[in-house]
């Protein structure tokens, strides 16, 4: 048996990942800058606890994600202003 706050909650988390999902259908991008923000964040880890050979390969997969994911930007603002559209 759910009380009422609980249902309430439930519906707003099923609105809420509609709207990132939707978020991210339009912006591609911002997948791969928040992999590289969670990449940076475990390599940052990896350099405390001493593993500067597993910091030096995540940090690298970082970068690849922020390049994909400035790349994947630059081409939705090229495009959006093309059609005539603002960046978003």
């Amino acid at each position: 048996m759910t009380t009422e706050p609980n249902v309430v909650i439930i519906l707003n988390l099923k609105a809420i990942s509609k709207k990132i999902s939707h978020y991210l259908r339009e912006n591609p991008a911002t997948a791969f800058i928040l992999a590289f923000q969670a990449l940076l964040l475990v390599a940052a880890a990896e350099l405390i606890e001493g593993n500067v050979g597993g910091a030096d390969m995540v940090g690298v997969y970082a970068f690849v994600a922020l390049i994909m994911g400035v790349a994947l930007h630059a081409i939705s603002v090229i495009k959006g202003s093309k059609e005539g559209k603002a960046s978003p």
